[in-house]
């Protein structure tokens, strides 16, 4: 008869937890000091312990009693020595982490999802580590960043995942908002800044993938120099009409040389007279840059007129 290993440790284990409890009640027994608690958890996560390599390193279960009671015993220990931070609790879990990093490495591909209860682990042991000696920003951001990272491995295990890399990268960039925050001042600002980069950096990656994938430099292109006039803006360096007017030079210029890209490098014979009229306008807006209100405008009734001329004029047949 095949004996439910599992089982006969949960049964014995509450049927003598219940009788000492029992026994305490009834005055037949004294209460246990601290100390002895630590011993007896330290003995039953042994027992989880053995159970788990004796199994061959296969029945990763028998890591949960060994990881929780001994995390119990490491809670026992660290308070009966008059620790009283939050730290107390982190080994708790990261005995609970243990099981689920066993049984994703028992099987990745069945298993993936023991990543995500696995991250949770993590984050509420190293919250609980650091949560006094750190401020509620960083713990914020150690909260997105665990999540990012734990979709992360999801996508690498299996690269169809493509969901999970989407959910890891917008996690990972959100989790740079609150420790952003922690810096105090401006620095939080500069969130809208990297929030703009982020959005381009994906579309980068696509067009160094692949020649085929030029038109991925058009948004890369527009968001980078989106993103360096916001940082400008908030350093200061453009703050009124004046200095306005080198924004639009900046903008003109960054798009001037993101078409300049597609029209040398991918021969695309459209895109060298939308460089050129971008290089125009960046060139004419650092002219107007004391009739900041004007310029755009000027540059709308220009524009008009070229449409009106290339509508107008005698077609070649």
């Amino acid at each position: 008869m095949k004996v439910d290993k599992s089982g006969l440790f949960w049964g014995l284990l509450l049927i003598i937890g219940g009788g000492v409890a029992l026994a305490q009640q009834l005055g037949y027994m004294d209460q246990l000091p601290d100390s002895a608690w630590m011993w007896v958890f330290a003995l039953i996560s042994l027992v989880g312990l053995v159970s788990y390599i004796t199994s061959g390193f296969k029945e990763w279960g028998w890591l949960f009693p060994a990881g929780i009671f001994g995390g119990l015993a490491v809670t026992v220990a660290l308070a009966t020595n008059n620790v009283n931070s939050a730290a107390v609790g982190s080994p708790i879990f990261f005995g609970l982490l243990i099981p689920f990093v066993a049984a994703y490495l028992t099987d990745r591909t069945r298993n993936w999802w023991a990543l995500i209860p696995g991250g949770i682990m993590l984050f509420l042991a190293m919250t609980t580590l650091l949560v006094d000696n750190v401020g509620g920003e960083w713990v914020g951001s150690l909260f997105l960043f665990l999540i990012a990272l734990s979709f992360f491995v999801v996508y690498l295990n299996n690269h169809s995942r493509t969901w999970a890399l989407l959910v890891a990268y917008i996690m990972f960039v959100l989790s740079i908002a609150p420790a952003m925050a922690s810096g105090g001042g401006d620095t939080a600002a500069y969130f809208g800044s990297v929030f703009l980069f982020a959005i381009a950096l994906p579309f980068f990656v696509i067009y160094f993938r692949s020649a085929e994938n030029w038109w991925a430099i058009i948004p890369a292109g527009a968001m980078t120099t989106l993103s360096v006039i916001a940082t400008l803006g908030i350093a200061g360096w453009i703050k009124d009409a004046q200095t306005g007017g080198y924004s639009n030079a900046i903008l003109m210029g960054g798009l001037a040389i993101t078409f300049a890209v597609v029209w040398l490098r991918h021969v695309k014979d459209w895109a060298k007279v939308v460089t050129i009229v971008l290089a125009a306008l960046a060139i004419g807006s650092i002219f107007f840059v004391s009739y900041y209100e004007m310029f755009w405008p000027v540059a709308i009734i220009l524009a008009g007129g070229y449409l009106l001329y290339t509508a107008m004029r005698p077609k070649t047949v």
